[in-house]
């Protein structure tokens, strides 16, 4: 019979309040220290309450009375982890490889575990690990392509999708995936190889028909164009269906014939927005209040109270802005420099305000400097072995990251290295929302909705303001229209803010070898244009239903930058 204690705390634990249930399972387990489930429970909220050295504890005990339960051993291998313990951690995850050969499948037991701990570095390293002792084990193999792209370790993503391609050589996933990295890294003949090799093997396959029309710049032949409208009529998959009539959105964009690409774009976030699992859709509300907590909380008495407690080093920069907005052009302009180098996207600034919070009561207000400095520094050295690993070098002046949702966290990264440079590309609203809304992003749930977009760009400005009025003297601003428009006065700007001198290399950007893992990775390739300015026009009435908001945004920033003398 279940104890008052457990029954409390699974009720708790089902209604969110993690916290408030943790004393209940605990005292219910102590009393009854052999329930695998109540061992379980209370070793999961103790992982949520970042006590993974308490939790590896109750799961060896579980995994004693259970040695074969596929859930126990994962569990302890995700409190291995968190602990740092890899080599146990590992031989806990090859056990569970042995007991069931599906265990490595895509989005099975081991996909899932490495998705929750949230280290995109270890998980690497687990997983190549694994793969040694197992090298024909071709869903491993898999799973680390897919853990090294998500960790913008595209050499060796590429590495392993080779590998994957011979133990599976009729799968098309293996081929698509190395068609994209040649896109990746500026090599489109390669991408056409692979891709007819992966329509060889299936015709109908929605990932290599997306990515053969990408690198064809979506002018598709009438013959191919025909089978893709073919196949969108008798395709099932809502994934693979929306890739379908991203293909036909961009094809009659390309083609000018904006009004036939608007019914496909329109069920393209449609069938996207379907498969977003309820909890992860974006509700606009809790959004906004989100927003108004980090206001409440990023004060400038904060930031003067710690205002010497970060880390003084200068190589971090720090590039953000909303999807779309230029970061990745201007990354990519700067990484050209001889002194800088650029790391892509990373989670570090997430996961550093994590470890900081986590030593707080999860209060910004309740931060320390000694806290302060442990974040930061676990921060600058997981980039700077990021550098090591992607870039292979260790001589650069600047390190730049340019996740966009960074400009979430501007007021943490002021407070953790208040010498960096923070710089935020901003550009029209209007562009940035149709620009979105046409794009097929895997993990923006609020951009399938127009009403969505509208208003994540809305917050994206109020907080900005407030991130002006506070940080102002660590924030420079980039418009994406001056960037195209004058290059070398924008990046003059920019490199004057990272405290470098001019080198013409920074508008030889397109001929820049390497790889670019981003939605923008084939137009970065090209020369400078301002074809994408005021694309907008050309969806005016697409755009009608938040357009007066949108327009509002713009008459905003006009005003804003007469008010601070921006360009």
């Amino acid at each position: 019979m279940i104890s008052t204690d457990a029954a409390t705390g699974m009720q708790l634990a089902r209604m969110g309040r993690f916290a408030d249930a943790l004393p209940y399972l605990d005292r219910a387990n102590r009393i009854a220290p052999t329930d695998v489930p109540l061992l379980h429970a209370v070793a999961s909220l103790l992982l949520w309450a970042r006590r993974a050295g308490e939790a590896a504890e109750r799961y060896r005990v579980a995994a004693a009375l259970l040695p074969e339960d596929i859930s126990v051993l994962s569990g302890w291998a995700r409190a291995l982890l968190l602990a740092g313990d890899r080599s146990q951690a590992a031989a806990l995850l090859g056990r569970a490889l042995a007991l069931d050969p599906d265990y490595a499948s895509p989005g099975g037991w081991l996909d899932r575990l490495l998705q929750e701990t949230g280290d995109a570095d270890a998980a690497c390293d687990l997983l190549q690990s694994l793969a040694d002792l197992l090298p024909l084990h071709a869903d491993l193999m898999g799973l680390l392509g897919k853990a090294l792209l998500a960790a913008e370790r595209l050499p060796e993503a590429q590495a392993a999708y080779q590998r994957y391609s011979v133990l599976r050589p009729l799968d098309p996933l293996p081929r698509v995936e190395l068609g994209g990295l040649a896109v990746s890294r500026g090599d489109p003949a390669s991408a056409l190889e692979h891709f007819r090799a992966a329509l060889e093997a299936d015709p109908g396959y929605a990932a290599a028909l997306w990515g053969y029309a990408q690198v064809k710049d979506w002018r598709l032949e009438p013959h191919l164009l025909a089978s893709v409208e073919r196949l969108a009529q008798s395709e099932r998959d809502p994934r693979a269906l929306a890739g379908l009539h991203d293909i036909l959105a961009r094809h009659h964009d390309r083609a000018g014939d904006f009004a036939a690409a608007v019914p496909h774009a329109t069920r393209t976030n449609a069938l996207m927005e379907s498969i977003v699992p309820p909890r992860q859709r974006y509700e606009p509300g809790q959004h906004a209040a989100e927003i108004d907590a980090t206001i409440r909380d990023n004060t400038p008495q904060l930031f003067q109270r710690l205002r010497d407690a970060g880390n003084p080093d200068r190589h971090p920069v720090f590039v953000i802005g909303l999807p779309r907005s230029g970061t990745t052009l201007l990354e990519q302009m700067l990484a050209s420099h001889p002194r800088i180098v650029g790391v892509g996207e990373q989670s570090l600034a997430t996961a550093s305000l994590g470890r900081a919070l986590a030593a707080s009561g999860n209060r910004m207000g309740a931060l320390t400097a000694q806290v302060v400095r442990e974040a930061a520094a676990w921060h600058l050295h997981a980039l700077e072995n990021r550098v090591l690993r992607t870039a292979r070098r260790d001589d650069a002046d600047r390190i730049v990251d340019k996740l966009p949702d960074n400009y979430l966290l501007a007021g943490w990264l002021r407070i953790a290295f208040p010498d960096a440079a923070i710089i935020h590309c901003l550009r029209d609203p209007r562009d940035v929302a149709l620009s979105c809304w046409l794009t097929q992003f895997a993990d923006l749930p609020w951009s399938y909705r127009l009403d969505h977009i509208a208003h994540r760009i809305e917050q994206h400005r109020r907080l900005m303001r407030h991130w002006r009025d506070t940080i102002g003297d660590r924030l420079t601003e980039i418009r994406y229209e001056g960037l195209v428009a004058d290059p070398e006065t924008e990046l003059r700007r920019a490199l004057a803010a990272l405290q470098l001198d001019w080198h013409p290399d920074v508008l030889a950007f397109a001929d820049r070898k390497g790889f670019v893992a981003s939605a923008s990775r084939q137009q970065v390739r090209e020369p400078i244009h301002a074809r994408s300015v005021a694309r907008w026009r050309n969806y005016t009435q697409a755009l009608q239903p938040v357009l007066p908001r949108l327009d509002a945004v713009a008459t905003q920033d006009a005003l804003d930058a007469s008010y601070s003398g921006t360009p």
